[in-house]
């Protein structure tokens, strides 16, 4: 890749790292858009490049939380069954559909979920700052264990870390605060992106080759997480995250609109 080209991906990725680590997401959403753009056309090379990117972003973001006390491991563990099924399913999508069948699906997840959260930030609706412990009963548990193979199914299928299911799970059906869904999102990430990528390689994916770049980029994500969660663990109020979540989600899904319009 060219120095210069190179140089410009870096700083996007850096970027985007600082920012998701904020919102209990891996980035993929943007990840995957850039990587399409100006490192490969190949939906079967970017997907599990953004999972491997959405790792780094994960473990910079987890420790940040986990030192703020806002990281439930147990919850963590007890979700991440239904998800980690959800990522194979998800590579399997990916692997077997056309490139304009992915962005169109890719765009549509997120018109679809930054349509509802921009309704709800404009109406106000609060994302609950203390846990509601009266919704974490059995029922709400195995439901929410069992919604969360959504999580990985686009974790699989995008390249993106499932935060965008796992965190409107923990928050509006299991009671949790919002920052504590974000930062045990995060930890969730981890093992769901891990299966996501094997995927690839047991379903006939390209071969760990075609990833020398990552060599270079993902401890610049990495820097670029841990940088980014502790800035905005001390400055950003949860109503600020919701909206920076939105606008992201909005410019991915125009990038990718856009794409499809052009071909």
């Amino acid at each position: 890749m060219d120095p210069l080209l190179l140089g410009l991906v870096a700083l996007l990725l850096f970027l985007v790292a600082f920012v998701y680590s904020n919102l209990g997401m891996g980035g993929g959403h943007l990840f995957v858009p850039i990587l399409l753009t100006f490192v490969t056309s190949l939906k079967e090379v970017a997907v599990p490049m953004s999972l491997a990117f959405t790792i780094a972003t994960a473990i910079s973001a987890t420790y940040n939380h986990h030192r703020r006390g806002l990281v439930n491991g147990r919850l963590a563990t007890f979700l991440v069954g239904g998800a980690l099924i959800g990522a194979v399913i998800g590579a399997l999508f990916t692997l077997a559909s056309s490139r304009v069948v992915f962005l169109a699906f890719f765009s549509i997840v997120l018109v679809v979920v930054g349509m509802k959260m921009l309704r709800d930030w404009l109406r106000r609706v609060e994302t609950f700052d203390r846990d509601d412990d009266s919704r974490m009963t059995r029922p709400r548990l195995t439901m929410a264990s069992t919604t969360t193979l959504s999580s990985g199914f686009l974790a699989g299928s995008l390249g993106i870390g499932g935060g965008v299911a796992n965190v409107p799970i923990m928050v509006y059906l299991l009671g949790r605060r919002t920052r504590l869904a974000i930062g045990t999102s995060t930890l969730m990430i981890i093992p769901i992106s891990t299966i996501g990528i094997a995927s690839y390689f047991v379903f006939g994916g390209p071969s760990p080759l075609d990833y020398g770049v990552l060599a270079v980029l993902w401890p610049l994500v990495l820097i670029g997480s841990f940088l980014g969660s502790r800035w905005g663990l001390e400055k950003l109020r949860a109503r600020s995250v919701a909206l920076i979540f939105i606008l992201v989600l909005f410019v991915a899904a125009g990038k990718l609109l856009m794409d499809l319009a052009l071909g």
